[in-house]
């Protein structure tokens, strides 16, 4: 074999290798769950140079983060327990050597879709490590929670200081344009899943998330992946939108459904009236304005609740042993009725069904109600308070937010500008990190053939008919346990071949033997990377329940046909939302509208 040809072919192996590396970034979650309305899962990351920072993953555009100046806001009340950001110790621009800074600041509302905030953020720009193993990201964009009149106000009109921040998740755009006018300055602002792709890091601009839950009785670790997702948190059918996570969905209805076993829900909160296993029309129960097309929705993983109408909530509530607390607008269980424990335990959840980008197509989204037993702890309440997370405040706009992100995944590649919304598993998932890479072309997402209502088994318990009607103790399904934690992510590096010992294998065997050797060190290092670290230490689980199987549950998130529906979703937004539009803005950030930079 001529020498040239050689030299191509072993070109040719190397550069399928390479290409061959490049896999998802997984996000390494927080030892310790975080907020006093979960709590919940969050990520981990450093900000210059800062470690051990807290973040609920799912802003665009930029990081929102709390600063060391905002914990002595209300001091007594303890609210720095997820870590803080110290913009005096931020790391300089190698250019300039000063911290980059933005005049213009964003309206603090956009930190949480579904719950009113006050107050604007100012800007700098600082870097960010995920812990990737890649090194820190410079010049990432952070709003910062720095001052007293930055708060959440809750519908009674108390304020309440904010938790924790929101790790940006990217952007349709490559970089989040920030420019003097007039000629003046500009920034830059880097976007972690643009940075990662143009690095050779990631095959795309993309994400898959599943934000899992921290409750007790259901313990299930975070998932979240840049440049793809782990295979394992999708279940039947994906829904695809066009657009960003600033865009609608159409929310069709709301239900309860009863999986398995006998229903504990009946015709009234108090637990008399007839027996009920599915229950649908909540939605538009007792509001005439919410019409058979259903009501646009956000899926923002910023917001802890369901922000719903409160007539979609009180329909709900009808069926639950909960009353209302119209300071907080939430409502509280009443641990003391007798068919809390048999709800919160059964094999049963709230169902939340969503029409396709195609308006031909219907998909569901199922919440057991393992994961709706949240628990309020202070400054909301003096003690620890179970709550169902049914949310009447806000700003009007209806938001499903970590509470509906327990049991469902939310993807996008924003090459295409799609959003993914998927069926999430329960917490007896598999051991294994399936990740898959997500090409710049694609349009949607696979998802395993894993079965939803298998994976729920050994965590909640299918009643029995003296159990439902109270004549005997409900036992099962009660133990915590995490299931599958895979939250942590090593960050091992890519192996390699050194020269010499390349030189020293026969010509004939170096690209063969090449193939095989980079075929086991790409495994390897994929299983060190994602199944490496050790996770945190979870509380003791029930007995081992049985594995996944291929069969699916005729009802777990599969799409059926629907009428026609002329009308779109990403139509109809309100229109005091302006960052809705995307686009150049010589004045400011490319999607946020005027800013300064300095």
């Amino acid at each position: 074999m001529p020498g040239s040809a050689i030299l191509t072919l072993f070109s040719s192996c190397l550069f399928s290798c390479a290409l061959a590396g490049i896999e998802p970034q997984q996000a390494v979650w927080t030892s310790a769950p975080i907020g006093p309305d979960g709590p919940w899962n969050a990520v981990e990351v450093s900000l210059g140079g800062q470690a051990n920072i807290g973040l609920f993953p799912g802003r665009l555009w930029s990081t929102f983060v709390t600063t060391t100046d905002y914990c002595a806001v209300n001091s007594t009340i303890p609210h720095c327990g997820s870590g803080t950001y110290d913009k005096d110790n931020a790391i300089p621009d190698a250019a300039t050597g000063t911290a980059l800074t933005v005049q213009w600041q964003p309206d603090d509302q956009q930190l949480s879709e579904g719950i009113e905030v006050l107050g604007t953020a100012p800007m700098r720009l600082d870097s960010i490590d995920l812990h990737f193993g890649l090194g820190a990201i410079n010049n990432h964009s952070l709003a910062l929670i720095e001052n007293d009149s930055q708060m959440y106000e809750y519908p009674g009109g108390t304020r309440y200081p904010i938790f924790t921040g929101c790790l940006s998740l990217g952007a349709t755009d490559r970089y989040q344009v920030f420019t003097g006018g007039d000629g003046g300055t500009t920034i830059n602002a880097t976007m972690i899943p643009w940075y990662l792709k143009d690095q050779g890091k990631t095959a795309s601009s993309s994400f898959g998330l599943h934000i899992g839950s921290a409750g007790p009785t259901a313990t299930m670790s975070g998932s979240l992946l840049y440049g793809g997702y782990d295979r394992n948190r999708v279940l039947g059918n994906v829904l695809a939108f066009d657009g960003d996570l600033w865009s609608f969905v159409r929310l069709q209805d709301i239900g309860i459904r009863v999986i398995d076993g006998v229903s504990p829900f009946t015709a009234s909160s108090s637990g008399s009236g007839a027996i009920s296993d599915n229950i649908a029309g909540l939605l538009a129960q007792g509001n005439s304005s919410i019409t058979s097309a259903g009501l646009s929705v956000l899926i923002d993983p910023c917001t802890p609740y369901l922000t719903l109408p409160k007539s979609t909530c009180d329909a709900i509530a009808s069926h639950l042993p909960v009353s209302y607390n119209s300071s907080l607008g939430l409502y509280l269980w009443n641990t003391s009725a007798p068919h809390y424990s048999r709800i919160v335990a059964s094999a049963s959840a709230l169902t939340f069904t969503f029409m396709g980008e195609s308006n031909t197509q219907t998909g569901t989204i199922n919440v057991p109600f393992r994961h709706l037993n949240l628990t309020l702890s202070p400054p909301f309440t003096d003690t620890p308070v179970p709550y169902f997370p049914c949310f009447t405040g806000g700003t009007g706009q209806p938001v499903l937010g970590r509470a509906f992100l327990q049991d469902a995944f939310l993807g996008a590649n924003w090459e295409q500008k799609k959003v993914f919304l998927a069926q999430a598993p329960g917490p007896n998932i598999p051991s294994g990190v399936d990740a898959v890479n997500v090409q710049p072309g694609d349009v949607t997402v696979a998802a395993s053939s894993n079965d939803w209502k298998k994976s729920w088994e050994g965590f909640w318990t299918a009643l029995s008919a003296d159990q439902a009607d109270g004549n005997a103790p409900v036992s099962g399904g009660s133990g915590s346990g995490s299931g599958s934690s895979n939250g942590a992510a090593s960050s091992a590096g890519v192996a390699g071949l050194s020269t010499a010992a390349v030189a020293g294998i026969a010509v004939g065997a170096a690209v063969g033997g090449m193939a095989v050797v980079g075929a086991a060190v790409l495994f390897w290092r994929r299983r060190r990377k994602l199944v490496g670290q050790a996770a945190p230490e979870a509380a003791p689980q029930p007995p081992p329940a049985p594995p996944y199987y291929d069969t699916k549950d005729a009802f777990s998130g599969w799409m059926v046909e629907a009428p026609d529906n002329t009308r779109k979703v990403h139509e109809m937004p309100p229109p005091e939302r302006v960052y809705e539009m995307m686009g150049d803005q010589p004045d400011g950030p490319v999607g946020w509208g005027a800013g300064v930079a300095r």
